[in-house]
């Protein structure tokens, strides 16, 4: 599969008009983070010479947690390190916390994090001073859509039910997010956008976890997320699922519609990768680059991807860079209509 559909992780996205980065917009030159491994610092010997933390920036139960431990896991059984990764949750304010916590480990090689690339990139476009310059990419590993549901009791069952009832009464269907900005925050922000008179009333959660919990227990409408949180409970029988935001239905719910075949152009993919620090030594990061394209390539990875519907597709230190920066534009517009950049 090509990234070409993806400048995004936003799908198809026509309607939707490049707008002004803000503050942390890259120059016209590549940032820091987009550059690949060999043009930074001279290496370090003997790495990794200790453990390596793997942080996650949400609680665990999420799809950040599950990758690190499948991640993990592959890397164990497989041998692939000398030395252990160890995973560290460090959840709140939408991954900030986290993000804060790996941005201030500068030079640090001992020291990654999971990243999705909608997530990871509007940490950057709000107030919270991170910028992409102090991380370093290492690698995208997989693709995974989204896909939304509701709860039992909801009469709610059609992509064309979700739309005529937020048309009808705007702001009273509820939909849980993770956070106020995530990739489920966008994707009603990229609906409310396409489709006159449509809007949706977003309440965030600390994590894919609690966004469950919510859903299952009927405290909200809808909920919009990555099949690998999702797909337990519709084959459980405890979920309705309602639509999926991919160019063609996902093999597993065949009966589901995709928004476009419902009349509504509105894709969205996800990238799932890792990144550390700024000013890591170039033989740190290679090595760490390299170990994570020995996890994609993994029987077990595949596995994992094939279970969650994703598609395993690696990209490199300086591609996931460049994908990166160039996805800041198309999420501005998008966090702008839904209030998460403030309009100037």
């Amino acid at each position: 599969m090509k990234r070409s559909r993806n400048l995004l992780a936003l799908g198809v996205l026509t309607a939707v008009a490049l707008g002004a980065l803000t503050a942390c917009q890259p120059s016209a030159s590549p940032p820091a983070t987009s550059q690949p491994a060999a043009q930074q610092q001279a290496p370090s010997s003997a790495f990794p010479s200790r453990a390596i933390d793997l942080v996650v920036c949400y609680s665990p139960g999420g799809g950040s947690g599950i990758t690190a431990e499948t991640m993990n896991k592959i890397i164990i059984d497989n041998k692939l390190s000398p030395q252990p990764f160890t995973i560290a949750y460090k959840p709140g304010a939408t991954g900030q916390i986290g993000w804060a916590y790996v941005a201030g480990r500068k030079g640090d090689s001992h020291t990654i994090a999971t990243m999705t690339t909608t997530t990871f990139v509007t940490a950057f476009l709000g107030e919270s001073g991170l910028k992409m310059e102090q991380f370093t990419p290492i690698g995208v590993m997989a693709w995974d859509e989204m896909l939304m549901v509701t709860h039992l009791n909801s009469p709610l069952k059609t992509p064309q039910d979700v739309i005529d009832a937020a048309k009808k009464n705007p702001g009273t269907v509820t939909v849980a997010t993770v956070g106020a900005g995530g990739s489920d925050a966008n994707i009603l922000g990229l609906i409310e956008m396409k489709v006159p008179g449509v809007k949706f009333n977003a309440i965030p959660f600390n994590s894919g976890a609690e966004v469950n919990a919510a859903i299952l227990g009927g405290q909200v409408d809808l909920a919009i997320s990555n099949p690998n949180e999702l797909l337990p409970n519709i084959e459980a029988g405890k979920l309705r699922p309602i639509t999926v935001f991919s160019d063609k239905r996902m093999s597993a719910i065949k009966d589901v519609p995709t928004m476009k075949e419902s009349g509504y152009d509105v894709g969205f993919t996800i990238g799932r990768g890792v990144v550390a620090p700024a000013g890591i030594p170039a033989a740190d990061a290679k090595w760490l680059e390299d170990t994570m394209r020995k996890v994609t390539a993994s029987p077990a990875w595949k596995e994992y991807a094939d279970k969650n519907m994703m598609t395993v597709e690696f990209l490199d230190s300086a591609q996931t860079g460049k994908y990166l920066a160039d996805l800041q534009p198309t999420l501005t517009d998008v966090l702008t209509h839904i209030g998460v950049i403030k309009k100037k």
